[in-house]
């Protein structure tokens, strides 16, 4: 009886909680892909940084042989993979702040200030 008095559209309602809830989906999907994004750029950054470390090393038994070259690549590889994914020296953060000012994205929690 109430409802025939005062009809009420609900389409445009629905049509916009659907788009915000997409829109919301989407920039937590994006917000993902750019943490995982600044994580193997750091993890990346981290990897050469061991790499041209080692180049100022004394070569040993190990790494006078390219099994040995090989091996130390493996293994920075995975240091940086693992220092990244531990929180890094703060690369990561920091990409992901300036993209947040750049995009006028919401920073994620794992962007706090550095300083």
């Amino acid at each position: 009886m109430i409802a025939g008095m005062f009809p009420v559209d609900m389409t445009g309602l629905s049509h916009s909680v659907t788009t915000g809830r997409i829109d919301r989906v989407e920039d937590s999907v994006r917000r993902g892909e750019l943490l995982r994004a600044s994580q193997e750029f750091e993890s990346y950054f981290l990897s050469y940084l061991m790499k041209v470390m080692r180049e100022t090393v004394p070569k040993g038994e190990l790494s006078a042989n390219p099994m040995g070259d090989m091996y130390y690549s493996f293994y920075d590889e995975e240091i940086g993979k693992r220092a990244a994914q531990a929180g890094g020296i703060g690369l990561s953060a920091y990409v992901l702040d300036a993209v947040a000012r750049n995009e006028d994205l919401t920073p994620s929690p794992a962007a706090a200030p550095l300083f």
